[in-house]
Formats: structure tokens, sequence, C-alpha cells
């Protein structure tokens, strides 16, 4: 993909100056100028977001911040909304719409605008539209920053299965089993690094991650006769784990510190096996995680 990072319309430039992802937020920083040719001021622009699934960012996405700065000075704040029918009517493209003054001639100061949001948005080509009143003027071309291949390719996230079993007590019963506590330790983990031999990739090295999960659950159980004890059975297992995590280039290697192994919520499943004297054993049926934490 050719790298495109500025647009003009109708005598105002348009240009990408950053966009990163980091810690589940993706920011966007665009700045806009007038290069004199335009007939008016600016009043308001529109920046395209997630043009493959706009319903997505309207349903799932919100808008964290916007600032503005003038000729790169301080960073001030600014007003930023999803587009809507009822805003804006269609326009042909849906995103963030910024209502502010820039000026037409070059001697008037560029306007850079930062937009934070709550999610970690894939980079798609989009396009900017320019808002005269009731009238919106959307670019002809799209905005673009060149792709460099992967160096790396995960294939998380992994799903695993474990069983563990639990002894309750005579007089005692397990509560609701969403109430169990799991935690997942890792024993001696690594991740090797070999030849790949499989098809599905075209990456010479397959990264498999190998060693043993310490898998504790802990269900809080309940008594007619004890009202208001805090009780609850344990029970804890090592479990072995050798997985593909993802393939790589040569010299390229993925790094335990980016691997993350962690129960799945509202997977557990208490069945009843037997009763004996009074007590109870119970095979406890769950599923856990491994995924990157930061994926590229």
């Amino acid at each position: 993909m050719y790298e495109n990072r500025k647009l003009l319309i109708d005598g105002y430039e348009f240009e990408l100056t950053g966009f990163l992802n980091e810690d589940g937020m993706t920011t966007v920083t665009v700045s806009v100028s007038g290069n004199g040719e335009s007939p008016s001021d600016l009043k308001g622009w529109v920046l395209e977001m997630c043009p493959a699934e706009p319903q997505r960012f309207y349903d799932d996405v919100n808008i964290v911040s916007c600032e503005k700065r003038r000729r790169h000075g301080a960073w001030g704040p600014a007003v930023a909304l999803k587009t809507s029918y009822e805003l804006m009517g269609d326009i042909g493209i849906s995103g963030v719409v910024i209502n502010d003054w820039i000026g037409r001639y070059k001697d008037d100061p560029n306007v850079e605008y930062r937009i934070a949001f709550d999610r970690e948005l894939e980079f798609e080509p989009f396009s900017v539209a320019i808002v005269r009143g009731e009238q919106t003027q959307v670019s002809g071309d799209k905005i673009s920053l060149k792709t460099e291949p992967q160096s790396r390719i995960w294939t998380t996230p992994i799903e695993k299965n474990f069983c563990l079993y639990i002894v309750v007590p005579e007089g005692y019963k397990p509560v609701n089993v969403c109430k169990a506590s799991i935690s997942i330790t890792k024993r001696m983990v690594y991740i090797a690094h070999i030849k790949n031999e499989d098809e599905k990739s075209d990456k010479p090295i397959r990264a498999n991650v190998m060693g043993a999960v310490r898998i504790l659950a802990c269900v809080p159980l309940k008594s007619a006769q004890a009202c208001g004890d805090d009780v609850q059975v344990c029970a804890c297992d090592c479990f072995e784990v050798c997985e593909t995590i993802g393939f790589a280039d040569v010299y390229t290697e993925f790094e335990l510190r980016d691997v993350a192994m962690c129960p799945k919520a509202k997977s557990f499943d208490l069945t009843l096996l037997n009763a004996h004297c009074g007590k109870s054993v119970y095979r406890l049926d769950g599923k856990y995680i491994i995924d990157c934490k930061h994926c590229e």
C-alpha cells in the first residue's frame, strides 16, 4: 500500500501527524491548515473512522478526549462528537465531527487536533470532509500509511480445558460456581523457536509455548447450620502446556513477558460425582486462555 499522509480539499490541507495504539487506546492526530485558495474560513470538519465497520465504531467505540493546539503551542480542550444522521444527515462517511474555526489564509495558524478513543483500532485508510454550514464536502482520496510486513504473527488466543476435583465436607454445599476464584501460575514455562514445517504460514520459524501451569480453584460453600461463616474449599493441580502461539521471521523472537494466561470468565461448571459418609465429591470443569498482552 502506498503512503499518503496529506489531503487537499478546496483550499484546506489535512495531514495525519500521528496514529498510536497503546494501553488499550487509540490516539489520532491530524493537522489542518488553509492555503489561501478557499473563499471562506472553515467552521468544522469530519474524520472518518472504521470505514470497514462504521456500525461497530458507533456502537462499541467511545471518544475519550479531544484536544487542539495552534502553531505547535500548548494543547487545549476541543469538542468532538460522533457523526449521526440526526446531527449531520447522510454525508457518505461516518466518524467524528469537530466544529472549530480554521483560517483560510496561509498566514493563519495551522490547527492540530488530537483525538483519543477507548479501543485499540487497526489503521484503515480514511477520508476527511469539510463542513460549511449545511454543506459537507468529502475528500476524493484517502489518507493512508504504508504497511510493512509483520515480522511476527500471533495465532492466539488459545483456549485450554482443565478439570479439578474438590471434596465438600458434611453439612456444606457449593455456592454459585460463578463465584469461584481461579488463579493460574506459570511453572517452568518457556518459548521454543523451531523450524516451521506448517504449510499454513510462510514464516520460517514457529514459536511454541511449553511447560506447565498450576491452577488453583477456591469454591465458596454454604451451610444451613453455619449461617454467616465464610467457608471455601480449594483444589489445585498442574497441567502440561505445549501450544503454537505464532510464527516469525528468522532472528525474530517471541518473548514470554508478552504471553498472558488467565481463566476464561463464565466457563466454569460443577458436577456432583459421588457422596459418601456425608462428604461430596465434585468435578470442576473450566477453561483458561493463552493470549498475547500486546499483539502487533
